[in-house]
């Protein structure tokens, strides 16, 4: 990966954990031992949250990447990306007891932080 790629996704790591602290009145920082330790980009609660910031998308790819090291330190996934110029989008559960590799829901990030909300 090119130092311009690893910035750009910190870029957008800095700018997601920006806009769901504002939202949720918290406050949230990315994961810095992430790439060593094999996991996800932000914690928050029972959630591990995997940002992707790539103008290629492969959200079915990332999907997987996001279940795997969710399962793996015991929380649900969520997959949050976008494009450049573009509004950032979602991958969730579909509910919390269903199978996230199979059973999960596209929403904008205004719908994932009501969902959040919801939660608290």
């Amino acid at each position: 990966m090119s130092k311009m790629s690893r910035n750009k996704g910190q870029r957008g790591e800095r700018e997601v954990c920006d806009i769901l602290g504002e939202a949720l009145g918290i406050s949230l920082t990315r994961t810095l031992d992430q790439t060593r330790a094999g996991g996800c980009d932000i914690l928050l609660d029972h959630w591990a949250i995997e940002v992707k910031r790539q103008e290629t998308l492969s959200t079915d790819r990332w999907w997987v990447q996001a279940c795997r090291q969710a399962k793996d330190i015991n929380r649900h996934p969520i997959l949050i990306y976008r494009k450049s110029r573009t509004p950032w989008l979602c991958r969730m559960p579909y509910s919390l007891e269903a199978d996230p590799t199979t059973h999960y829901v596209h929403c904008d990030l205004e719908t994932l932080i009501k969902r959040l909300k919801r939660e608290e």
